[in-house]
């Protein structure tokens, strides 16, 4: 601790000149005389009646009762001793000031506020007044004596200012390091690393955690920081002490983490030895050597909390400072913003992110390839390379759980490994069938269009393996808009040039997607899964979905892909409302690459987008004749020809044998209303149970 005290807290020679009158063998002499009256004695009864004044003081008094009876007894055996050393003959300015900054610190430790450090020499100063007192010198020497002590109490309090001024600086870098790496961090995991990091790393701090709450409410622990806060972590998951909880009946509810998360409001321990809702865990933090803690509740735009950051101290009361609260609130405002700006992601504790991080590190990465089909056709056009970790008991993890525990210099590794499976599949493939022509789309990470690594490992990959540029297609994933669009740009542009496709992921999962079409010159776009998902629900709502974004997509001169085709009613609506391509369960789950062949050679198209099969392709039918019916507006001579034309519907009733007669009378009173035009309350009337019709249908065969 020393040196982290003094560093280059020591002033020049001619500071410690201006007190060298205070520092001279006269001094000493006369200090060796006054070692004769017992000065022991009166040391002791000086510091009793220091301590006893403090006490009666609100501000100091709340300090000492943090300390148990043993740590108040070996607090005043310190201040007698630095009494002791003010009263010894042959000290020196500097040595007298090393150790007053050693004694500052502690007092800086335990938030002794200054105001309160300059009470305390007040009475400090009153103690040696009644020392000198008791002593029987010359007045001549007494005066001399008297001079040299005021001016070594005088250093000594300077000393401490420095030191008070010098930890808020501390403070002040601290802020500034992690605004800077919550600025360039482009992922929630390494924000957490590195601001944790920061955190831990700093004065008085000897652990942090952040924690979410898993569904039962329980608080898990995704990041630690700090030298203890590995050891504090392993404790809290084997369930040695419990983990928090956001719930007050329970215990584990009651203390700090769990007020923070129920209040939105930052929550403060000055002792673990004397708050009671803190003795779950009092055994533990005894033995990381906590002495005081404080809980960060985050909170999103609303006010409610979403984590909790927890800090620890090996000192009572640390955080007990204004400042050291205004520097809570900041690093509040600072995480809670930037958490919110990457994305939240599931809750992954700890323990399972450094497992996933092992299992990349090991090149435990497996390769699964899913169909993408043309909906016109059924021509099968792509393969998309979805990435999987196999684990130490032989399963397989998906993206949904690994990613997030994944950095940028993780999300690099992955997709250097994926790309190298990829291309050493394509191989194999082609040298099993010449004939074989498709592509493989691979995710990139965000950061993939502006990181020259990431172009230098596409290019060297396909150069080793001898494969053109033209099997790839690179799906950007939905990220934060980039800094640098010119560069993303350029490179956009680079990898079109080698004849690499660049697609679109995720449309419709977030407004930057739809301002990418904008931006970026995609070559395809996919429709997110999440928006087909919607259709279990509210299967008019996701084909309206699908319909728009189809057409936004297209307008934009980009073929569109639709994921999420669970079965056959979601791929004969998709291929209805005009999609390009289609993707998911419906077609095929991902395979193994050993498995692509065989399944390409079986595969057949179940899908004729002009007889609907299905309720659910009948309702895309329907609406994609709602549509239209809406561009005769007006020319009503046109929309009463087209009423009569044939509906998708009646192919979709006269295919299933018209087994469904109350759909078929709802069809010709819709027709017959039709005439009326888009706008009449009757029109409107039978096209919302027209709608809701052909759901149900579709819904309960489904189910």
């Amino acid at each position: 601790m020393r040196e982290l005290v003094m560093g280059d807290a020591i002033p020049s020679a001619a500071y410690f000149g201006d007190f060298a009158s205070s520092y001279n063998d006269e001094i000493d002499q006369l200090l060796k005389q006054f070692e004769q009256f017992g000065l022991g004695e009166m040391i002791h009864g000086s510091v009793e009646s220091f301590y006893a004044q403090l006490a009666n003081r609100s501000e100091s008094s709340s300090i000492l009762t943090r300390l148990s009876p043993e740590e108040f007894e070996h607090l005043k055996s310190k201040q007698a001793q630095h009494l002791q050393l003010l009263l010894s003959p042959g000290l020196t300015a500097q040595a007298q000031y090393e150790r007053a900054l050693l004694v500052g610190w502690s007092h800086e430790m335990v938030a002794l506020s200054t105001p309160m450090l300059m009470e305390s020499y007040h009475l400090f100063h009153n103690r040696i007044e009644e020392i000198l007192g008791a002593v029987d010198l010359e007045t001549q020497d007494l005066g001399r004596l008297r001079n040299a002590l005021h001016q070594r109490v005088q250093l000594d309090m300077e000393a401490q200012i420095a030191i008070h001024a010098r930890f808020e600086g501390k403070i002040a870098s601290l802020l500034a390091t992690l605004d800077e790496v919550v600025q360039r961090s482009g992922n929630l995991a390494d924000m957490l690393r590195d601001s944790l990091c920061v955190i831990g790393a700093f004065d008085g701090i000897a652990a942090c955690l952040f924690s979410r709450p898993d569904a039962r409410g329980i608080m898990q622990i995704e990041g630690e920081g700090g030298r203890e806060g590995a050891r504090y972590a392993e404790a809290l998951r084997s369930r040695r002490v419990p983990l928090f909880e956001t719930q007050a009946t329970t215990d584990a509810g009651k203390g700090p983490a769990g007020r923070a998360w129920r209040s939105g409001l930052i929550q403060i321990n000055n002792s673990f030895a004397q708050e009671a809702s803190m003795y779950v865990w009092r055994n533990e933090a005894a033995a990381r050597g906590f002495r005081s803690s404080a809980a960060v509740p985050l909170l999103d735009e609303s006010g409610q909390t979403f984590a909790i950051l927890s800090l620890y101290s090996d000192w009572p009361g640390f955080f007990s400072t204004a400042t050291r609260e205004a520097t809570l609130r900041h690093i509040q405002r600072v995480m809670s913003h930037a958490i919110l700006n990457l994305g939240q992601t599931a809750v992954i504790p700890a323990d399972l992110r450094s497992a996933y991080r092992q299992y990349l590190e090991d090149g435990a990465v497996e390769m699964l390839y899913q169909p993408i089909i043309s909906l016109r056709s059924g021509k099968v056009d792509c393969l998309e390379a979805l990435a999987r970790l196999r684990g130490t008991d032989g399963d397989l993890v998906s993206p949904a759980a690994f990613l997030p525990a994944f950095g940028d210099a993780g999300l690099l590794r992955l997709f250097q490994l994926g790309m190298e499976s990829v291309c050493r599949d394509v191989r194999l493939w082609r040298e099993q069938d010449p004939h074989f022509d498709l592509r493989v789309s691979l995710n990139l990470p965000p950061d993939g269009l502006t990181q020259d690594v990431y172009r230098d490992s596409i290019f060297e990959t396909l150069g080793r393996w001898e494969l053109p540029a033209s099997i790839l297609t690179l799906e950007m994933l939905e990220a934060k808009e980039t800094l640098d669009a010119e560069k993303r740009n350029a490179r956009v542009a680079e990898f079109q040039r080698a004849g690499i496709r660049i697609a679109q992921d995720d449309l419709g999962s977030g407004h930057s997607s739809l301002l990418r079409m904008d931006r970026v010159p995609c070559d395809c776009v996919k429709i997110d899964q999440a928006l087909v998902r919607g259709s279990l629900k509210r299967p008019v709502r996701a084909l309206e979905f699908i319909y728009y974004l189809t057409q936004l997509a297209q307008g934009f001169g980009e073929p569109v892909t639709v994921e999420g085709l669970e079965d056959e009613g979601l791929m004969e609506a998709a291929a209805i409302l005009g999609a390009d391509y289609g993707q998911g369960y419906g077609i095929a789950r991902p395979m193994h690459a050993q498995d692509v062949l065989a399944w390409k050679e079986a595969w057949t198209y179940p899908i004729d987008p002009e007889q609907p099969r299905t309720a659910l392709g009948a309702l895309a039918g329907y609406l994609l004749w709602d549509y239209k019916l809406g561009t005769f507006t007006d020319w009503p001579e046109f929309a009463a020809q087209f009423i009569k034309e044939p509906w998708l519907v009646q192919r979709y009733l006269d295919r299933s044998g018209n087994s469904d007669p109350e759909l078929s009378m709802m069809l010709e009173r819709t027709r017959i209303v039709a005439l009326k035009g888009q706008k009449s309350a009757k029109y409107k009337q039978m096209r919302a149970e027209l709608i809701q019709r052909l759901g149900a249908t579709w819904l309960a065969k489904r189910k």
